[in-house]
């Protein structure tokens, strides 16, 4: 049976034509941008790594982060989490008690409300503008002797930090009441070993001593890693050995704490740093790395597989070997083989996280790209024969190492030793439709896509990463492009990575 077209029907067809031309013409017209539409065609793929096993993975750190303080303990803020944008929100602090106005003697219970969107890391305590005492342990209540100050007026004030640095302080006025001065000088103490700043490999036993002495006598001494105490005491030394087979890689803290019986209290804290490699940066002002040829991963979210397996560990074996071109059969690694085994779920559009993948060539190495290509249409269920995985185990990685992504003299300093920095990335529509000469700068205001690829190099003058990535060579400059330095810190997460 013959369909008929009625009158009116035929004019909404006309109608609709001539809209769609009218939008093509307007579409093609804009040639310095790519269609809002073409936003949905890049994929990507990145996803958070586990908190606890990234906390095991080796840290690499420049020296001059060491000594500037810029590194936190226990820093936990994920950028994928938070949509990639550093955490801005500073904390939320009040003082409990005393109130503003109360009549204080003797020792002094200074207790806090402090919250943050992410954490609380610490809460500190100043008088009249000096520091008396910190806490870093909930619920952040720090004890003052106010037997140390003049009968009269003071001002107390707290300030809780999160662990990206940011921080709040509030005041409060207090009158000193104090009929018998007492006792005043509080007790001295120092931690004898180890030294601050001091870095020890995974699973070193540290041996900790403290000594205390004051006027009178000491009624308490304590030691403590990262807030909780480990050891206590009322003799005037403490020794205490730490095995760090189960810490952190990262930065920890030690203090030691004394109390005498009239309340009078003194910290010291040093801070050592545990599966650490601390490295000079280097006197280059910019070089660029030999990468392997820019390919598209396609519709499929293999980012990762791209990021870590065809880039990167080519460019390890490039180098490594002293190769002077990239061959497919000798250099140049199969993303498909790494992607098919590290997805998250058995849709071709999901995606993986660096670790899953550094650990996987870790164990499993990875095959030759002549030997699995890669193609975004023929599904993502292909696992690798018995020869394919034979292969891939001579091309195994020894190990790889973290770095925090503020440590800009780490990361240069490793793409100065030819090793490409792995990052995760929240691209916005100006990132996802670079084009040639494009450095990223500021947020577009639209767009949010977790997505992997590789510092393969880095420019003083342009003060920016160089980028590789994994959308074809009709990105940015031939699948190339420029992140700022300072602007890169707002689009990251906490550490990227290395093989080394």
């Amino acid at each position: 049976m013959k369909h008929l077209i009625r009158p009116n029907s035929l004019a909404s067809i006309l109608l609709l034509s001539a809209l769609l031309v009218s939008c093509s013409k307007e579409k093609s017209s804009q040639l310095t941008e790519e269609p809002v539409t073409a936003v949905q065609l890049r994929s990507g793929g990145a996803i958070d790594d586990d908190s606890a096993l990234q906390a095991k993975v080796p840290m690499i750190v420049s020296s001059g982060f060491l000594k500037g303080g810029n590194v936190p303990s226990n820093m936990a803020y994920s950028g994928i989490s938070a949509k990639g944008r550093r955490d801005a929100t500073a904390p939320t602090i009040s003082i409990k008690s005393p109130q503003n106005g109360t009549v204080v003697s003797g020792t002094v219970s200074v207790t806090v409300t402090a919250s943050d969107n992410i954490g609380v890391a610490s809460v500190s305590l100043t008088v009249d503008g000096s520091a008396v005492t910190s806490s870093s342990v909930a619920p952040f209540t720090n004890i003052w002797n106010s037997a140390t100050a003049a009968n009269g007026l003071h001002t107390l004030s707290v300030t809780a930090r999160d662990a990206a640095g940011n921080k709040t302080s509030v005041s409060v006025q207090v009158t000193v009441s104090n009929v018998t001065p007492g006792d005043v000088t509080a007790p001295v103490v120092n931690i004898t070993s180890p030294g601050d700043g001091t870095s020890y490999d995974a699973s070193t036993t540290i041996s900790i001593g403290s000594s205390a002495s004051d006027n009178i006598g000491i009624t308490s001494h304590s030691l403590s890693i990262d807030g909780i105490v480990v050891s206590s005491s009322s003799a005037s030394s403490i020794s205490y050995s730490w095995n760090t087979g189960t810490a952190a890689s990262g930065v920890h803290t030690i203090t030691t704490t004394a109390k005498d019986a009239a309340g009078n209290q003194s910290s010291k804290t040093v801070s050592v740093t545990i599966n650490t490699v601390v490295i000079e940066p280097t006197p280059i002002s910019g070089l660029r790395l030999t990468m392997p040829p820019v390919l598209n991963q396609g519709s499929e979210g293999s980012c990762v597989a791209f990021a870590v397996g065809y880039a990167t560990r080519s460019a390890e074996q490039f180098y490594r070997t002293g190769a002077s071109t990239y061959s497919n059969s000798t250099n140049v690694f199969s993303p498909e083989f790494l992607y098919n085994q590290i997805k998250f779920s058995i849709d071709c559009g999901s995606g993986s996280a660096m670790q899953t993948a550094l650990d996987f060539v870790k164990l499993n190495g990875i095959c030759t790209y002549q030997s699995m290509p890669y193609s975004s249409t023929n599904g993502c269920s292909l696992l690798p024969s018995a020869t394919q995985s034979s292969e891939a185990a001579s091309f195994k990685i020894g190990s790889y190492a973290k770095m925090y992504c503020t440590d800009r003299a780490a990361i240069q300093s490793m793409i100065a030793q030819k090793h490409p920095v792995i990052i995760n990335v929240i691209a916005d529509n100006s990132f996802i439709n670079a084009k040639p000469g494009f450095i990223w700068k500021t947020y577009s205001g639209s767009g949010s896509l977790a997505h992997c690829i590789v510092i393969c190099g880095y420019d003083d003058a342009k003060n920016a990463y160089l980028v590789m990535n994994s959308w074809g060579t009709g990105w940015g400059d031939a699948g190339y492009s420029w992140i700022d330095y300072d602007f890169f810190l707002t689009r990251t997460g906490t550490y990227c990575y290395a093989i080394n």
